[in-house]
Order: C-alpha cells, then sequence, then structure tokens
C-alpha cells in the first residue's frame, strides 16, 4: 500500500475518482427517494434500482466502446456527458416529468459502467500487476465507505434544499474529476497496434470477445461464475434483511441504517486489507476468504438478536471488497491491455444479472418462507462457493505452478 501511495499519478486519480463516488452515492439515493415523494409508490421507486442495472443487457456495447478509445478521454467525454445528464434534473418539476428521471437513471447506470471499466483498464495500465489489487481495494474501501456518509449527506441535502441541489453538488463531482484527468497527461493509456484492433470475425466477435475470454480461462470462468453464484444467493437477503429486522429483531425498518453502518465498517477494513491478502494467497484463496465471511456473517443473523446481527454486518461488510477485489484483480491480471474493458463489462453482466433476478426472487418467497431459513440456505450457499473456488484452484494448471 505505501508503495501505491508514492505513485503521485494514481494518487491524483484516486482523489479525483473519490469525489466523484461521493456525488454518485449522494444522487443514487435522493433519485429514489424524489420519485417515492412525487408518486407515493414504493413500486415505483424501486424502478430506479431496475434502471441502474439494465445497462448490464448492453455490456458488450460498452466495453467494446471503452477499448476502441484511450481510456483517459474515454473517462472525460463519459464525465462531461454525465455532468449535462445529471443537471437536466433541474428541468424536473411534477409528476409529469417523472420520465426525465427515469431516464436520467438509465444514462447514469450506462455512464457508471462505461467509468468503471475504462477506470479499470486506466489503472491496468498504469501500475504493475503486484500493485491492482491494493489500488482496486482503495477504491472498493472507499466506496463501501460512502454507503454510509454519501446517502446521508444526499438526503440531508435534498431534504434541506431538494433534487436540483443535489444534481448541481453531482455535476460538481463529475468535473472535478474533468480536471483532475486532464492532469494525469502522463498517465500510461492504452495504446493499439492497428493490426490487432479487431478481433478477426467482424463486429460480433468484437462484442463477445469480453465474455468468450472469460469463458475460455479456466481461472477466469472460475472465479466469476462463483462471484455470480455468490450474489445470486446474496440476492435473496435484500427482502429477508428487512424481515429479520421486523420479526426477528421487533425494530422499525430504520434499524437497517445502522446494519449497514455496521457493514461499512467492517468494508473499509476489508477494501483495505485485501491487496496483502491477494500477494499472500493470491486472487482465487483471498476471494474464498470474502465468501466464508459472508457464509459465517448470515449464520449469525439466525439467532437474531441485536448484537448477533450487528456483528453479522461487520462480517458480511468485511466480506464484499474481499471477493469483489479479488475477482476483479484476476480479471484485470489475465486479461491484456486491448480487452480489459470488454473483459471488467462482462464480469459485471456475469455478476448483476443473477443479483437482480434474485432480489425478484426473494422478493416474492419471503412472503411464504421465514427468513432464518432463507438466511440458512444463503449462508450455505456461499460456504459451498467457497469450497467450490478451492478445490478449481487445485485443479487448475496455474494454481500447480504457483509458489505462493
Amino acid at each position: 500500500m505505501r508503495r501505491l501511495l508514492r505513485d503521485r499519478q494514481f494518487v491524483l486519480l484516486f482523489f479525483g475518482q473519490a469525489v466523484n463516488m461521493f456525488g454518485d452515492r449522494a444522487l443514487l439515493i435522493v433519485l429514489a427517494i424524489f420519485v417515492k415523494d412525487l408518486t407515493g409508490s414504493d413500486s415505483m421507486a424501486g424502478v430506479v434500482l431496475v434502471l441502474l442495472s439494465l445497462p448490464s443487457f448492453i455490456a458488450p456495447l460498452t466495453g467494446l466502446l471503452v477499448d476502441r478509445f484511450p481510456r483517459r478521454a474515454t473517462m472525460i467525454v463519459n464525465d462531461l456527458v454525465a455532468a449535462v445528464l445529471v443537471l437536466s434534473l433541474l428541468l424536473v418539476r411534477h409528476p409529469g416529468d417523472l420520465w426525465i428521471v427515469f431516464v436520467v437513471t438509465f444514462g447514469y447506470g450506462v455512464s457508471n459502467q462505461v467509468f468503471n471499466a475504462a477506470r479499470g483498464g486506466l489503472v491496468h495500465s498504469m501500475l504493475p500487476s503486484e500493485l491492482l489489487g491494493d489500488a482496486n481495494g482503495l477504491f472498493g474501501s472507499f466506496s463501501q465507505g460512502l454507503r454510509i456518509i454519501g446517502p446521508l449527506l444526499g438526503a440531508a441535502l435534498f431534504t434541506a434544499m431538494g433534487l436540483s441541489a443535489v444534481a448541481v453538488l453531482d455535476a460538481g463531482t463529475f468535473l472535478v474529476s474533468v480536471l483532475v484527468l486532464l492532469a494525469l497527461r502522463r498517465a500510461p493509456d492504452l495504446t493499439r497496434s492497428g493490426e490487432r484492433e479487431r478481433e478477426p470475425g467482424g463486429l460480433t466477435r468484437d462484442l463477445t470477445a469480453g465474455i468468450r475470454h472469460i469463458l475460455r480461462d479456466a481461472e477466469l470462468r472460475a472465479g466469476v461464475v462463483a462471484l455470480g453464484l455468490a450474489l445470486g444467493a446474496a440476492g435473496l437477503i435484500n427482502s429477508a434483511m428487512f424481515a429479520a429486522v421486523d420479526q426477528g429483531l421487533d425494530r422499525p425498518p430504520a434499524f437497517v441504517g445502522v446494519i449497514a453502518a455496521f457493514e461499512g465498517g467492517g468494508a473499509i477494513v476489508g477494501g483495505l486489507i485485501t491487496g496483502t491478502l491477494i500477494r499472500r494467497y493470491g486472487e482465487q484463496r483471498t476471494a474464498a476468504v470474502g465468501f466464508a465471511s459472508s457464509a459465517l456473517g448470515l449464520l449469525l443473523v439466525i439467532p437474531t438478536s441485536v448484537v448477533s446481527v450487528c456483528v453479522s454486518g461487520v462480517f458480511v461488510g468485511f466480506s464484499i471488497p474481499v471477493f469483489m477485489v479479488a475477482t476483479t484483480t484476476l480479471v484485470q491480471r489475465r486479461t491484456e491491455a486491448g480487452l480489459q474493458g470488454r473483459a471488467l463489462t462482462a464480469m459485471d453482466a456475469l455478476i448483476d444479472l443473477p443479483f437482480v433476478a434474485s432480489m425478484a426472487v426473494g422478493a416474492f418467497i419471503i412472503r411464504f418462507v421465514e427468513f432464518r431459513l432463507i438466511y440458512a440456505f444463503s449462508a450455505v450457499a456461499f460456504a459451498a462457493v467457497a469450497a467450490y473456488v478451492l478445490l478449481s484452484r487445485r485443479g487448475s494448471p496455474v494454481a500447480a505452478g504457483e509458489t505462493g
């Protein structure tokens, strides 16, 4: 980590992204709150979350975009477009303008997908492979910490000054990011060799190159499939969590915020130590540590006391950046520079889709299944995924040749 923080280019990039991530966290929760206030409908507020996930379906297009142009330039243009998009929220005045909010939300999801893939590719070009885990862990730790602060400040600003103030704030964070990226003129970026600029076989092969790369590589396939299965189990918890608070703890729904605070604390620690874990144990075993931590955290909810649930939040929060960063770093490390965007967006699509589907399933089955059974099932699923990762690692040629 110290070596990473001595890299002035990376520190500058991290500062710009930290400001940008704060704006993201502040606005996204406010969009759902605003829709709820405007319509009085919980379902309409839920549409915001769905629209943010829909860009996963166009991952091949966004990945190809990222791999066709220099990453820094892509991020600058993306930030400028996003700033204009967010400022269009100033036009929203009454329920008839709700379509503007939905268009902005979907566009925001596309923008995030483009930006995250471009940033991953740029970081891959800027840093040696042994520092990728530290860099991803630092971004993950800060992002998870903002899950606590960002929504609180965003909601407070929205209550005091309205949606327009939050939109202007977020647009300002995009402009800060642009200024920082403009200052990174000496940062290594994507370079292409002309002949290798396109995959042989036309546009279809170009679009599917990322997912084919992941599925062909045994280590990547195992890591990404494991993460998709784990998040498929995690999606069931979204609805069960409210039942655990209401039925199990006999607390109001707002107590979920207390649990989120413990999760955020655990996530900060997890993100900060993931780079060290990766250097010592490798990405797959580090991911297994994260999955096992989630399994333990989910089991701790079953006794359903305030103490056990809060401790559960720490373990679950710790686990999220560990298995996410480990898998992301694995994809970066085993992917050439010109394929980074498509590989990272393909990974996002492969893990987002089961997560979204399982959220829908969880919202349905919670009416018929006791929440403790859902937590127990998810805990077993996470433990099984941890075992799967370790067993698949033992059988891979790469693992057999590792010394660490």
